[in-house]
């Protein structure tokens, strides 16, 4: 095989750490694609819940553009998070939460969890 098709070869490495939220345990699924990545959290039951997209900035001067997908409920956790990660990791970022609880403090505990996982994979 050739450096060029190497090079192009499509690559998915996958990531999955479970944490305990209180007395529930919250399932972190990272998939690491060619400069973008598919986050998924939730719990047991594996439905893909509310989705976010974000691209990183293009220019010295503009912002991470985000948008959602899927909304389920009225919460922008989804989009702000994939926003900061797109800005910080200068790659296009898809998140899906299926998160029922409206807790702030379980965001707190994604958030906290998914850029310790993140740190120690991109």
């Amino acid at each position: 095989m050739s450096d060029a098709s190497a090079a192009t070869e499509p690559k998915f490495l996958i990531h999955q750490a479970t944490h305990m939220f209180l007395t529930d345990p919250i399932h972190f699924q990272v998939v690491q694609m060619n400069k973008s990545a598919f986050i998924w959290v939730g719990k047991a039951e594996g439905k893909l819940g509310d989705m976010s997209v974000a691209v990183p900035p293009f220019g010295a001067h503009t912002n991470a553009s985000a948008t959602t997908i899927i909304n389920k409920g009225v919460s922008e956790h989804g989009r702000n998070l994939a926003r900061r990660l797109a800005a910080k990791y200068k790659q296009q970022f898809y998140i899906s939460f299926d998160l029922s609880s409206p807790d702030d403090m379980l965001f707190v505990f994604v958030e906290k969890k998914l850029t310790e996982l993140l740190k120690n994979v991109l």
